[in-house]
């Protein structure tokens, strides 16, 4: 199992810092950062921090280590458009459905209860 070294982490970290949006969080403590999982990689917090520009910058800090550039090689692949585009079309198709209306109550009525069939 892979985890990431220490040396690597604290660069997170401080990546995470760097780009914060907020003066201060009460989600992350305003480290920018949460906690750690089980690979030793960094929990961005959603909150505070600008996670496409922390995205771009672990990138780019990948891309100059060997070591790293073999566990993060799904970041250096592109989606096809096309894939994108067709999974966009079925959530819109999905919102776009017209919802049937509520089934309608009778109003009660008090009295005998009347039915077509009468037994004598």
């Amino acid at each position: 199992m892979f985890t990431l070294d220490e040396k690597h982490l604290d660069e997170a970290k401080k990546m995470a810092l760097k780009h914060r949006k907020k003066k201060s969080c009460s989600l992350c403590y305003d480290r920018g950062w949460i906690g750690v999982n089980d690979q030793n990689l960094l929990i961005t917090c959603t909150k505070c921090v600008d996670i496409e520009a922390v995205m771009e910058d672990w990138k780019a800090y990948v891309s100059g280590h060997a070591d790293l550039k073999e566990h993060f090689s799904e970041l250096f692949e592109e989606a096809p458009a096309e894939e994108e585009e067709k999974e966009i079309s079925k959530e819109i198709a999905h919102e776009h459905k017209r919802m049937a209306p509520p089934p309608v109550k009778k109003p009660f009525v008090p009295g005998q209860k009347r039915t077509g069939l009468k037994k004598v």
